[in-house]
Protein backbone atom coordinates (compact mmCIF):
# COMPACT_ATOMS: atom_id res chain seq x y z
CA UNK A 1 0.00 0.00 0.00
CA UNK A 2 1.22 3.37 -0.50
CA UNK A 3 -0.10 6.58 0.95
CA UNK A 4 0.43 10.30 -1.06
CA UNK A 5 3.55 11.97 -0.32
CA UNK A 6 2.41 15.00 1.67
CA UNK A 7 5.07 15.84 4.31
CA UNK A 8 3.44 18.96 5.60
CA UNK A 9 0.46 17.22 6.58
CA UNK A 10 2.13 13.69 7.63
CA UNK A 11 4.35 16.15 10.00
CA UNK A 12 0.76 17.78 11.04
CA UNK A 13 -0.58 14.68 12.00
CA UNK A 14 2.12 12.92 13.61
CA UNK A 15 2.99 16.11 15.96
CA UNK A 16 -1.15 16.13 16.81
CA UNK A 17 -0.92 12.68 17.75
CA UNK A 18 2.18 13.06 19.89
CA UNK A 19 0.67 16.20 21.68
CA UNK A 20 -2.58 14.54 22.41
CA UNK A 21 -1.23 11.10 23.47
CA UNK A 22 1.00 13.69 26.09
CA UNK A 23 -1.49 15.45 27.17
CA UNK A 24 -4.23 12.51 27.88
CA UNK A 25 -1.31 10.66 29.80
CA UNK A 26 -0.91 13.91 31.73
CA UNK A 27 -4.82 14.39 32.23
CA UNK A 28 -4.94 10.64 33.41
CA UNK A 29 -2.17 11.15 35.92
CA UNK A 30 -4.53 14.00 37.63
CA UNK A 31 -7.55 11.63 37.43
CA UNK A 32 -6.03 8.71 38.99
CA UNK A 33 -4.23 11.03 41.47
CA UNK A 34 -8.13 12.61 42.17
CA UNK A 35 -9.36 8.90 42.69
CA UNK A 36 -7.00 8.31 45.09
CA UNK A 37 -7.72 10.93 47.39
CA UNK A 38 -11.34 10.30 46.70
CA UNK A 39 -11.03 6.95 48.49
CA UNK A 40 -8.63 8.02 50.78
CA UNK A 41 -11.21 10.48 51.93
CA UNK A 42 -14.29 7.83 51.92
CA UNK A 43 -11.80 5.61 53.99
CA UNK A 44 -11.76 8.38 56.57
CA UNK A 45 -15.55 9.01 56.50
CA UNK A 46 -16.42 4.84 57.01
CA UNK A 47 -13.52 5.68 60.33
CA UNK A 48 -16.13 8.39 61.20
CA UNK A 49 -19.12 6.53 61.34
CA UNK A 50 -17.58 3.62 63.32
CA UNK A 51 -16.41 6.27 65.92
CA UNK A 52 -12.59 6.91 65.10
CA UNK A 53 -12.15 10.86 65.81
CA UNK A 54 -10.27 12.33 62.58
CA UNK A 55 -8.54 15.29 62.54
CA UNK A 56 -10.19 17.81 60.50
CA UNK A 57 -6.53 18.54 58.97
CA UNK A 58 -6.74 15.46 57.41
CA UNK A 59 -9.64 15.79 55.08
CA UNK A 60 -8.29 19.68 54.72
CA UNK A 61 -5.04 17.54 53.43
CA UNK A 62 -6.65 15.69 51.25
CA UNK A 63 -9.45 18.53 49.93
CA UNK A 64 -6.30 20.77 48.46
CA UNK A 65 -4.90 17.01 46.33
CA UNK A 66 -8.06 17.10 44.98
CA UNK A 67 -8.22 21.35 44.18
CA UNK A 68 -4.99 21.26 42.81
CA UNK A 69 -5.19 18.04 40.72
CA UNK A 70 -8.49 19.78 39.35
CA UNK A 71 -7.09 22.93 38.45
CA UNK A 72 -3.92 20.91 36.58
CA UNK A 73 -6.73 18.64 34.82
CA UNK A 74 -9.12 21.33 34.12
CA UNK A 75 -5.88 24.15 32.63
CA UNK A 76 -4.83 20.69 30.33
CA UNK A 77 -8.04 20.69 28.51
CA UNK A 78 -7.98 24.79 28.15
CA UNK A 79 -5.05 24.08 26.96
CA UNK A 80 -5.55 21.15 24.33
CA UNK A 81 -8.98 23.06 23.18
CA UNK A 82 -6.54 25.82 22.07
CA UNK A 83 -4.77 23.45 20.67
CA UNK A 84 -7.37 22.09 18.85
CA UNK A 85 -8.74 25.53 17.61
CA UNK A 86 -5.35 25.99 16.19
CA UNK A 87 -6.86 24.10 12.58
CA UNK A 88 -10.07 26.31 12.72
CA UNK A 89 -8.57 28.63 9.94
CA UNK A 90 -5.78 27.61 7.63
CA UNK A 91 -4.58 31.03 8.32
CA UNK A 92 -5.01 34.01 10.97
CA UNK A 93 -3.65 36.55 12.97
CA UNK A 94 -2.42 35.58 16.19
CA UNK A 95 -0.77 36.49 19.56
CA UNK A 96 2.51 34.94 19.22
CA UNK A 97 3.58 35.28 22.62
CA UNK A 98 0.29 33.46 23.57
CA UNK A 99 1.25 31.20 20.78
CA UNK A 100 4.80 30.33 22.24
CA UNK A 101 3.22 29.96 25.70
CA UNK A 102 0.83 27.19 24.63
CA UNK A 103 3.70 25.45 22.49
CA UNK A 104 5.44 25.36 25.47
CA UNK A 105 2.71 24.22 28.01
CA UNK A 106 2.20 21.59 25.59
CA UNK A 107 5.39 20.41 25.57
CA UNK A 108 6.42 20.44 29.38
CA UNK A 109 6.15 16.13 29.81
CA UNK A 110 8.12 15.51 26.96
CA UNK A 111 10.74 18.24 28.43
CA UNK A 112 10.07 16.47 31.91
CA UNK A 113 10.93 13.05 30.53
CA UNK A 114 14.09 15.03 29.11
CA UNK A 115 15.03 16.19 32.52
CA UNK A 116 14.89 19.84 31.06
CA UNK A 117 13.29 22.49 32.18
CA UNK A 118 11.33 24.75 29.75
CA UNK A 119 10.71 28.98 30.41
CA UNK A 120 9.06 31.58 28.34
CA UNK A 121 10.91 34.74 27.94
CA UNK A 122 8.62 37.65 28.44
CA UNK A 123 7.83 40.13 25.74
CA UNK A 124 8.44 43.73 26.26
CA UNK A 125 5.18 44.31 24.02
CA UNK A 126 2.42 41.77 22.02
CA UNK A 127 3.45 40.82 18.94
CA UNK A 128 0.74 39.74 16.66
CA UNK A 129 1.83 38.09 13.03
CA UNK A 130 -0.99 36.40 10.33
CA UNK A 131 0.56 32.94 9.73
CA UNK A 132 -1.03 29.21 9.86
CA UNK A 133 -0.77 27.98 13.54
CA UNK A 134 -1.22 24.42 13.03
CA UNK A 135 1.63 24.94 10.98
CA UNK A 136 4.11 26.82 12.91
CA UNK A 137 3.18 24.79 16.38
CA UNK A 138 3.85 21.85 14.38
CA UNK A 139 6.98 23.50 13.15
CA UNK A 140 7.99 24.71 16.49
CA UNK A 141 6.92 21.02 18.18
CA UNK A 142 9.89 19.22 16.30
CA UNK A 143 11.99 22.33 17.21
CA UNK A 144 11.32 21.29 20.98
CA UNK A 145 12.21 17.51 20.38
CA UNK A 146 15.58 18.11 18.19
CA UNK A 147 16.41 21.59 21.24
CA UNK A 148 15.42 18.90 24.16
CA UNK A 149 18.12 16.36 22.67
CA UNK A 150 20.59 18.79 22.27
CA UNK A 151 20.45 20.10 25.91
CA UNK A 152 21.65 18.31 29.05
CA UNK A 153 19.44 16.79 31.31
CA UNK A 154 19.23 19.43 34.29
CA UNK A 155 19.43 22.40 31.92
CA UNK A 156 16.31 25.01 31.38
CA UNK A 157 15.52 25.60 27.76
CA UNK A 158 14.46 29.42 27.34
CA UNK A 159 11.94 30.40 24.30
CA UNK A 160 11.91 34.03 23.17
CA UNK A 161 10.43 36.13 21.09
CA UNK A 162 11.84 39.48 19.21
CA UNK A 163 11.07 41.65 16.41
CA UNK A 164 13.75 42.26 13.66
CA UNK A 165 12.64 44.97 11.52
CA UNK A 166 9.38 44.11 9.34
CA UNK A 167 10.39 39.79 10.40
CA UNK A 168 9.95 38.82 14.20
CA UNK A 169 12.31 35.65 15.45
CA UNK A 170 11.59 33.00 17.87
CA UNK A 171 14.41 31.79 20.17
CA UNK A 172 15.67 28.51 21.36
CA UNK A 173 18.32 29.65 24.01
CA UNK A 174 20.37 27.89 26.03
CA UNK A 175 20.90 24.85 24.27
CA UNK A 176 24.16 23.23 25.77
CA UNK A 177 25.11 20.67 23.66
CA UNK A 178 23.70 21.80 20.02
CA UNK A 179 27.09 22.21 18.62
CA UNK A 180 27.79 18.53 19.14
CA UNK A 181 24.63 17.72 17.18
CA UNK A 182 24.83 16.90 13.56
CA UNK A 183 23.97 19.28 11.01
CA UNK A 184 21.80 16.51 9.63
CA UNK A 185 19.75 16.16 12.27
CA UNK A 186 17.53 19.23 11.75
CA UNK A 187 15.50 20.22 9.92
CA UNK A 188 14.26 17.42 8.47
CA UNK A 189 12.46 17.79 5.10
CA UNK A 190 9.13 18.13 6.47
CA UNK A 191 10.34 20.41 8.60
CA UNK A 192 12.00 22.56 5.11
CA UNK A 193 8.44 22.17 3.83
CA UNK A 194 7.28 23.74 6.64
CA UNK A 195 9.69 26.79 6.28
CA UNK A 196 8.89 27.14 2.93
CA UNK A 197 5.12 26.95 3.45
CA UNK A 198 5.45 29.83 6.32
CA UNK A 199 7.73 32.09 4.24
CA UNK A 200 10.52 31.29 7.51
CA UNK A 201 13.79 30.94 7.95
CA UNK A 202 16.02 28.51 10.56
CA UNK A 203 19.33 28.72 11.86
CA UNK A 204 21.46 27.21 14.32
CA UNK A 205 24.39 28.67 16.01
CA UNK A 206 26.17 25.74 17.81
CA UNK A 207 28.72 28.10 20.14
CA UNK A 208 25.74 30.27 21.30
CA UNK A 209 23.79 27.06 21.88
CA UNK A 210 20.75 28.97 19.87
CA UNK A 211 18.13 28.36 17.18
CA UNK A 212 16.39 30.71 15.33
CA UNK A 213 13.27 30.61 13.48
CA UNK A 214 12.45 33.52 11.45
CA UNK A 215 8.49 34.39 10.52
CA UNK A 216 9.53 37.11 7.39
CA UNK A 217 7.11 39.95 7.03
CA UNK A 218 4.89 40.54 10.13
Amino acid sequence: MTLPSDPIGLAGLQYFGRTTASVSHELKNALAIIKENAGLLNDYLLLAEKGTTIDPARYKTVAVRIEDQTRRADQLIRNMNRFAHSVDSPVQSVVLDDLVALLAALSLREAAMRQVALTVRPTQSTITVTTAPFALLTLLGNCITFALAATQPGQTITLGIAPEGHDVQILFDSLTGLADMPGEAFPKESDKALLTALNARFKADGPAGRMVITLSGR
